[in-house]
Parts: C-alpha cells; structure tokens; sequence
C-alpha cells in the first residue's frame, strides 16, 4: 500500500480569513502526535486572501483513515462552521516528490 496525499482548497467568508488560521492551533498540536502524519501544511493563496489550501501526506491508507477518524479531527470540523464558505478535498497518490521518500 502507497503513501497517500490530500490536497484541500477552503474558501473562507468574508470578513473571516485572517483568523482563520488560529482555528487550527489546537489541530496542529494533535497532527504532531499522529503516527503515519508525514505532513500536514496550511497554505494561503497569494491571489485570493480567502482561500487556503491544506496539502498532506500520510504513510499509508490507514494512515489517514486513523487521522479523518480521530476525535480531533471532528471537532475540528464541527469548529470550522463558521469560516467555510466552501471547499473541495481531492485524494491522491503522490507519484515523485523532493524531499518525501514515495
């Protein structure tokens, strides 16, 4: 079984997308505990202030399934209610990489 990346695009309202990123302190801490979490990167758009991308790599299927499943991981869904004004989440096999071991 491969390793296994999500890339995340979240288009946050109006009015909310400077402290958007503060909705993930407490998560942050908890990805740092997850084992099979390679990496997990907030990232800003340079173009449109509102939308933030979250890139992620797992060692495996399990890997994320453990992270999507974790406790942490809902409430910090059930938290983000009030930022998202959308999002799309795609689910892919990193293929080459620098700096990543596939």
């Amino acid at each position: 079984m491969g390793k296994v990346s999500v890339i995340a695009t979240l288009t946050v309202k109006d009015g909310k997308a400077d402290e958007f990123p503060a909705a993930f302190e407490e998560f942050f801490r908890h990805v740092e505990t997850e084992d099979g979490t390679e990496e997990y990167v907030l990232h800003r758009s340079t173009t449109n202030p509102n939308v933030f991308y979250m890139t992620e790599l797992y060692a495996d299927q399990s890997a994320f399934d453990a992270h999507a499943g974790s406790d942490a991981f809902a409430k910090l869904g059930a938290s983000l209610g009030d930022y998202i004004e959308g999002f799309d989440l795609q689910l892919a096999e990193p293929l080459k990489a620098k700096g990543a071991d596939r």
